[in-house]
């Protein structure tokens, strides 16, 4: 990859609490990002879906109980903080010249490509990376 090195890049990382993010990540630390850049870590929440309904239901339980242990709420389904903190700190310790970002947003009712094609624009991204999900047979070929 050829770079102007007196032109730095936004790129953006789009993350999630996936396996394949991380790999996005892994492969914009590797491969992507030279040492003048931004790294944007992009998360798009959904307040809509059960793990946050769920997770919000067993906050309200327990806050109503004062004696209830509160690591039903806080450790089994962890926080958008904690991965996106972890992410953080790994981008730190791989590439610690980097200036690391986080960005977070929520859906809205839009479909999460429309999202992300808005916010890159919003932040003028040069570059966006995903994770893809694939099957084994695909991965194969």
């Amino acid at each position: 990859m050829v770079t102007s090195p007196s032109r730095s890049r936004n790129v953006m990382v789009v993350v999630d609490p996936t396996p394949q993010s991380a790999a996005a990540l892994q492969y914009a630390l590797s491969h992507a990002l030279v040492e003048q850049d931004k790294l944007i870590l992009f998360y798009i929440g959904n307040p809509s879906s059960w793990k946050n309904a769920l997770a919000t239901f067993i906050r309200k339980s327990s806050n109503s109980s004062s004696s209830a242990p509160n690591s039903i709420s806080e450790g089994a389904f962890g926080t958008d903080a904690d991965f996106l903190d972890q992410m953080r700190r790994a981008c730190e310790v791989a590439q610690p010249k980097i200036n690391v970002k986080i960005e977070k947003t929520d859906m809205d009712g839009k479909d999460k490509a429309s999202v992300i094609l808005s916010k890159s624009k919003d932040l003028r991204i040069d570059l966006i990376i995903i994770g893809q999900k694939r099957s084994l047979s695909s991965a194969i070929l």
